[in-house]
């Protein structure tokens, strides 16, 4: 076993759903720190090539990868086609989300486990499928992607998704205590109001509203912090929840 001061390997980084919005400056943001980087994505593939073919142009070193991360099977062939393309990914975020609107009486069963299978789930299958390489290099860095949604705020109409982000919060915990002599962190990262797919899927007078009550939050900014997580001076930083929300809503 190797403590969390061990020299970093290579760097390459995974980002599931890294064709927009959070998920692609996470990208761009890993890659201007000099990793290479596999932009994940499951339906949209124009955007996530078009996020590899600008950190190219930038110098950087990406590709874009399908891959349906709440699929135990897909989620591993996702990590398996970043090793052959760059080598054994030792950064891993877990940003791939989406959210289906619906009080309880109304949520199917379906929907709940399409929202609970990509944003928790999916997680897991992903971080599963990374750590045997991480272990044996003794380093890595494990992000989450969460939500104040996930306990500290929770809508209505979001109880799927929130309790997926709640998940997220006690796995980020006890994977920490897990890998604390691995080499290993893990870390979550917990946005404010930043103008994603999944705040437009929840239609205007959502978006609205969160607008009239959050500060907005730059994507920048949470990549920022994520590339703070993963470098050495974070290598002391794990089993947290960071917050980049401005203490949350104001003016109510």
């Amino acid at each position: 076993m190797t403590d969390s001061t061990t020299e970093a390997p290579a760097r390459v980084a995974v980002v599931t759903g890294g064709g927009r919005g959070i998920g692609a400056a996470i990208a761009h943001r890993l890659a201007a720190d000099g990793f290479a980087v596999a932009v994940n994505y499951s339906a949209s593939e124009g955007p996530a090539r078009q996020v590899a073919e600008e950190i190219a142009a930038s110098g950087g070193s990406a590709t874009a990868i399908h891959a349906d991360v709440s699929d135990p099977t897909q989620a591993a062939h996702l990590i398996e086609q970043a090793t052959a393309e760059f080598g054994a990914p030792t950064v891993l975020v877990n940003n791939a989300g989406m959210n289906l609107f619906g009080s309880a009486r109304q949520l199917s069963p379906r929907d709940w486990d399409r929202v609970i299978g990509v944003n928790l789930s999916g997680a897991f299958y992903c971080t599963h499928a990374a750590l045997p390489a991480m272990y044996e290099k003794g380093w890595g860095r494990v992000i989450f992607v969460s939500s104040p949604s996930g306990g500290r705020r929770p809508s209505p109409g979001m109880s799927a998704y929130a309790a997926a982000k709640a998940g997220l919060a006690g796995m980020t915990r006890a994977m920490a205590q897990e890998l604390a002599r691995r080499g290993v962190t893990v870390n979550a990262v917990m946005p404010g109001f930043v103008e994603t797919d999944i705040i437009a899927s929840g239609g205007s007078d959502a978006a609205r509203t969160l607008a009239e009550h959050w500060p907005r939050i730059p994507a920048e900014s949470i990549a920022a912090t994520v590339s703070f997580l993963v470098s050495d001076a974070g290598r002391h930083v794990s089993g947290e929840e960071v917050g980049v929300w401005l203490g949350g809503p104001v003016g109510i």
